[in-house]
């Protein structure tokens, strides 16, 4: 069995309707992904597909807790996400990226396997800014950073005094 089996899903074989999936992302899903960003969380998926003849519409709900570095000390931190995807496949010839949300898979196959795609809404749902609440960074990180932050008044003073040892 393949490390990420679970995550087909069977659309050739599928009735014609509405099917759920549920899955629950650990760090064992993380870590079997490789050179990704993420490596431990929980997650609780809900994938509903929506299957007509040759096309079906797979809805994805996300909710759960990731574990990032903090951009402010670099101590790893809980975030909070909860997130939604929409994923239109197509049995066709070959595969196929048509766009944003929609592929066309080859019809002898009709598997989608959407381990990847879980993966990229957990990434996506990430603030471009996560760090620990005022207070709660490594406090010797914190301390540090302080101590090599430049304050904006010794800036504009050393920016003055560079300028009128300039000769233009």
């Amino acid at each position: 069995m393949a490390k990420f089996d679970e995550y087909n899903i069977q659309l050739k074989t599928m009735a014609v309707g509405q099917k759920v999936y549920e899955y629950h992302l650990d760090n064992n899903f993380f870590q079997l992904l490789e050179d990704v960003e993420i490596q431990k969380g929980d997650v609780n998926v809900k994938v509903t597909v929506n299957k007509t003849n040759r096309e079906s519409e797979l809805d994805f709900e996300l909710e759960g807790t990731l574990v990032v570095n903090c951009d402010r000390c670099l101590e790893e931190m809980d975030q909070p996400i909860k997130t939604t995807g929409h994923l239109v496949v197509r049995l066709g010839k070959e595969f196929k990226d048509d766009g944003d949300d929609t592929i066309e898979i080859p019809e002898e196959q009709g598997i989608i396997n959407v381990s990847w795609f879980l993966y990229e809404f957990c990434e996506l749902a990430i603030p471009i800014r996560h760090a620990h609440p005022f207070g709660q960074c490594n406090k010797g990180m914190s301390a540090k950073l302080e101590e090599l932050m430049v304050s904006s008044d010794s800036f504009e003073e050393n920016f003055e005094e560079d300028e009128e040892d300039e000769d233009f």
